[in-house]
C-alpha cells in the first residue's frame, strides 16, 4: 500500500533533481534520475532520441557553447496507474547564454514546452522510464 501524498512529493523532487542536475550540468546526476533502461526522445529540440547516457554525452557537448543555462519546471500533474507507475505531466522554460565574443553583448535564448514522462518506483526511489520532450518554441529572451 502507497502513500499517494508521499509519492507525489517524491515524484515532484524526481523532477526538481533532474532541472537542477540540468542546469548544474551534472550529468551524473542527470543521468541518476532515470531507470537503466530509460528511453528518452527529445527530438522535437533536435535532440537526442534513446537512452539516458547518450543523451547526456550529447547535452554535454551541445550545452557547451551556453556560458548560463537556467532551467526551471512547472504545472506538475501526476496520474498513478498503480501503486508504482504514474503518468507525469509537467512544463519547462530553460534561458541559455551564448557570450558575446571579446566584450560584446552576450546573446540569450529561451525554449520552452513540456515533458510527457512514465515514472517507476524502483528500489532507489522514483525514476523516470520514458521521457517524451515537446518543444514549443524557441526564441530570443
Amino acid at each position: 500500500m502507497s502513500n499517494e501524498a508521499l509519492d507525489r512529493a517524491h515524484i515532484a523532487d524526481l523532477l526538481n533533481r533532474y532541472t537542477w542536475a540540468l542546469s548544474d550540468r551534472d550529468w551524473s546526476a542527470w543521468v541518476g534520475v532515470f531507470t537503466p533502461d530509460a528511453h528518452v526522445d527529445y527530438s522535437t529540440a533536435g535532440g537526442p532520441v534513446g537512452d539516458p547516457k547518450t543523451a547526456a554525452d550529447t547535452f554535454g557537448g551541445m550545452m557547451g557553447m551556453f556560458d548560463v543555462n537556467l532551467s526551471s519546471g512547472s504545472n506538475l500533474t501526476i496520474a498513478f496507474s498503480d501503486d508504482d507507475t504514474a503518468k507525469v505531466r509537467s512544463m519547462y522554460t530553460m534561458v541559455m547564454r551564448i557570450p558575446g565574443a571579446d566584450g560584446a553583448q552576450p546573446t540569450y535564448m529561451q525554449a520552452s514546452g513540456w515533458y510527457d514522462d512514465t515514472v517507476v518506483r524502483t528500489s532507489d526511489g522514483w525514476r523516470i522510464a520514458n521521457r517524451f520532450e515537446q518543444l514549443v518554441y524557441v526564441k530570443p529572451a
